[in-house]
C-alpha cells in the first residue's frame, strides 16, 4: 500500500473544512487515492463530493445497509442485481442489474437503488477491486416506454454523478444486452450525462449472447442469464454483506456537517 500523503492527512483533519466529518485511516483514504491515480487534490475532492451526496440524497444514504435494504424482493426472487462471486482471468468481478426487469410492482425505484449502491460500498472495500475496477453488464431486456417514464434525465444524472464523481469507482467496462430501440434514447440522454471516458466503455451486445460470453466468462454468468452458473447463491451474497455491516454503521456516523450561524 503506497504510504499516506501527508498534505492528503492534514487535508482530512480537516484544516480547510471544519464541516467535512470524514474517517482517517489509511484503508479509507487508499480508497480514494487509488480512485484518482494518486493525485491528492482529486481524492480529496473527491471524499467531499462522496459525503456531500449522502447528505443531499437522504432517500438513499439515510440508514443505508445491508439490513435495512429490499434485499429479497431484488435479489433473491427476482435477479434485478447479481454480483459474480468468482472473478475475470484479470480478476475484476461482474455485476449484473437489470433495469429492464425493474418496476414499481417489484419494489420502489429508491429501494431498487438503495440495493445496488448496498453492493458497491461492498464492493469498494474490497482493494483488489479498487485496483482493478469492475465489469458491469446491463440486461435492458424488458424496457419499455414505462421505463423511460421512470429513468427520468433528472434520475440519470443523479446516477452518473454517483458512479462518476462521488463513488471512489472504476468501472472497466459495461456491456448492454437485450437492449431494444428504445435503449437508445436513453443512451442519447445518458450521452450528455457522461464523461467521455465512460461512454466510450459501454459496449451494445443487442441480442447475441454469443458476444457476452466472449467478454465474460461463463461461470461468471448465471444460467437464465446465458452463462453456466446454474446455481446463483444468493444466501452467500447476503451473508457477505451482513458481514460487512460494520462499514455501513460506521459511515453512516460521518458526514458534511451544517455550519454553524455566525452570531449577528
Amino acid at each position: 500500500m503506497k504510504v499516506i500523503d501527508h498534505q492528503y492527512k492534514k487535508q482530512m483533519n480537516h484544516q480547510d473544512d471544519p464541516s467535512l466529518h470524514s474517517p482517517t485511516d489509511d484503508a479509507f483514504l487508499t480508497k480514494f487515492l487509488r480512485a484518482r491515480k494518486y493525485d491528492v487534490d482529486k481524492a480529496y475532492k473527491n471524499i467531499k463530493k462522496y459525503f456531500q451526496a449522502r447528505k443531499n440524497q437522504p432517500d438513499l444514504f439515510t440508514d443505508l445497509n445491508p439490513s435495512s435494504i429490499a434485499f429479497d424482493v431484488v435479489c433473491r426472487k427476482h435477479q434485478l442485481v447479481t454480483l459474480s462471486h468468482g472473478r475475470d482471468p484479470n480478476g475484476i468481478p461482474v455485476a449484473m442489474v437489470k433495469p429492464g426487469t425493474w418496476s414499481t410492482d417489484i419494489c420502489s425505484l429508491k429501494d431498487f437503488l438503495r440495493v445496488c449502491a448496498v453492493h458497491l460500498e461492498y464492493l469498494l472495500l474490497d482493494e483488489e477491486v479498487q485496483i482493478k475496477g469492475v465489469v458491469i453488464v446491463w440486461d435492458m431486456k424488458g424496457l419499455s416506454l414505462y421505463h423511460l417514464t421512470q429513468y427520468t434525465p433528472s434520475v440519470l444524472k443523479r446516477l452518473f454523478n454517483l458512479v462518476q464523481d462521488c463513488f471512489p469507482m472504476r468501472i472497466k467496462a459495461v456491456y448492454v444486452t437485450n437492449n431494444p430501440v428504445l435503449y437508445d434514447i436513453l443512451l442519447a440522454i445518458g450521452k450528455s450525462l457522461m464523461k467521455a471516458k465512460l461512454f466510450q466503455r459501454i459496449h451494445l451486445l443487442g441480442y447475441n449472447v454469443e458476444k457476452l460470453r466472449g467478454l465474460v466468462p461463463d461461470d461468471l454468468i448465471p444460467e437464465a442469464d446465458g452463462g453456466t452458473h446454474e446455481s446463483y447463491d444468493y444466501d452467500e451474497t447476503e451473508r457477505e454483506l451482513q458481514g460487512r455491516a460494520d462499514f455501513f454503521r460506521e459511515i453512516s456516523d460521518y458526514g458534511v456537517r451544517d455550519e454553524m450561524k455566525r452570531p449577528s
